[in-house]
């Protein structure tokens, strides 16, 4: 089940990416010949976000993200151990806030019209809890797989030229 999510997500984020590149060509031949595509930066920016989002879940399914370890490697591991537990509960508990108060400001946002575009902000908005609810999904999925102190590792042994 966990492969077809992947990859539902991949190519979702794929779609999307292709969808902006589609939206800002046409947006600026439009406005080379003269006649503006109303609306086409709005609906580059709402793309551009979802996805941004999308590939940060999967940055992170992926062990990704940002990790400075150079003082956490010359630790003991027990401590070192600690340490990724406490990251972990630390990018939970801000995953968690971001859910619980991006919900709400999506629904306050959604009469909010985007621009000139007929797209509701609250799409936009949406955005972010969406996301941190995925990126939730991925660390307890890391956390299960990989135990606390895998979580956060890269994952760079596993990949391969293989195509999407």
């Amino acid at each position: 089940m966990w492969r077809w999510y992947d990859r539902t997500e991949e190519w979702l984020a794929l779609l999307l990416l292709a969808g902006l590149s589609l939206s800002m060509l046409l947006t600026a031949t439009m406005r080379a010949l003269g006649s503006p595509f109303a609306g086409g930066a709005e609906f580059a920016q709402f793309l551009f976000i979802w996805t941004t989002v999308l590939g940060a879940n999967i940055t992170l399914r992926r062990g990704g993200q940002i990790r400075v370890d150079a003082v956490v490697s010359l630790l003991p591991v027990p401590v070192a151990k600690f340490l990724s537990a406490i990251c972990l509960l630390l990018m939970l508990g801000f995953l968690v806030l971001l859910v619980r108060h991006g919900f709400p400001l999506a629904l306050r946002n959604w009469q909010r019209p985007m621009g000139v575009g007929l797209l509701s902000y609250g799409y936009v908005t949406l955005a972010l809890p969406v996301g941190a609810a995925l990126m939730i999904i991925t660390l307890l999925r890391r956390v299960v797989s990989q135990g606390i102190s895998g979580a956060l590792v890269s994952d760079d042994h596993l990949l391969t030229d293989k195509p999407l």
